[in-house]
């Protein structure tokens, strides 16, 4: 699978991975779901600490241009929070975004005097580091596909039957003819078709808008031969509050686990790269963030 395009866009494609650990310091009430306050906060710090980058973020640019970044919530869902608890989040940038990392640490900073969550919670931020495939490390490590790429498990043989399972760690938000997927997951072919949609588009837009690079994606694609499918998932609905059309808007998506077996391992390093990007709709909001086992 790692033909020269793929080389070539994976060690072109920047990307920041920044875990950030927070402690409340008073008793508070958050959302189940923080993902929707979390992007709100962000961005209100954002705005306020550096105008350019708050435009690069959130602003609106070409159709189907997709954000260039991904606040990501843990899968605490608790509500009710002591004071002195830690809460950590994820904050992803790609491509030339991950230029922004100084005005990201001004708005964590502001963010601070905003407080956090309906009743603004004072916090503190404790630490930030940078996720890697081999783990946490502290400070800023920017990072390429590439080095993700490096750490995919690949099958020695080709022929070799493999297993491997998803499981959907934030909901899933997909559509088919139109509407959002309440059933199944994605079997594999869909996986492969919304990682290399989500890879093409911010490659497009965030990295190196080359369309020559992009059709030989999409003409080595990874070979799926026969194989089995088992599929355990439910749809968790969420709804978050729209400040902009004043309502409450639907926010669900599919949960659970999807198990492939058979001669699979072709696309094991695709599925490795979907981990870093997210896969659906809502991704800015933490949406589409699974875990490949395999």
């Amino acid at each position: 699978m790692i033909t020269p395009a793929w080389a070539a866009l994976t060690e072109a494609f920047s990307l920041l991975k920044l875990n950030i650990t927070i402690q409340l310091q008073e008793d508070s009430v958050l959302p189940a779901f923080k993902g929707s306050m979390l992007h709100g906060w962000f961005g209100h710090a954002l705005k306020r600490a550096d105008e350019h980058a708050f435009f690069v973020c959130y602003g609106n640019h070409d159709n189907q241009q997709p954000k260039p970044y991904i606040i990501c919530p843990n899968e605490d869902h608790k509500t009710h929070w002591r004071k002195g608890e830690l809460y950590h989040f994820d904050i992803t940038l790609f491509g030339h975004a991950t230029q922004l990392v100084d005005a990201l640490f001004k708005a964590l900073k502001y963010g601070e005097s905003l407080g956090m969550g309906p009743q603004r919670t004072p916090f503190r931020v404790l630490s930030v580091a940078s996720m890697t495939p081999t783990g946490l490390r502290s400070g800023v490590v920017p990072l390429s596909l590439a080095d993700w790429l490096a750490v995919a498990p690949v099958s020695q043989l080709d022929t070799a039957e493999k297993e491997l399972a998803i499981t959907c760690l934030t909901p899933t938000r997909l559509k088919r003819n139109g509407k959002v997927c309440h059933q199944s997951l994605p079997d594999l072919g869909e996986w492969v078709q919304q990682i290399l949609r989500r890879l093409v588009l911010l490659s497009r837009f965030w990295v190196n808008d080359d369309q020559r690079l992009f059709d030989a994606l999409y003409q080595n694609q990874p070979r799926i031969g026969p194989h089995q499918v088992s599929s355990d998932c439910y749809f968790e609905d969420w709804q978050r509050f729209s400040h902009k059309n004043k309502e409450f808007l639907p926010f669900g998506g599919l949960k659970g686990q999807v198990s492939f077996c058979g001669d699979i391992a072709h696309v094991i390093p695709l599925l490795t790269l979907g981990q870093a990007l997210h896969i659906g709709g809502k991704t800015t909001f933490g949406l589409g963030k699974y875990q490949l086992i395999a």
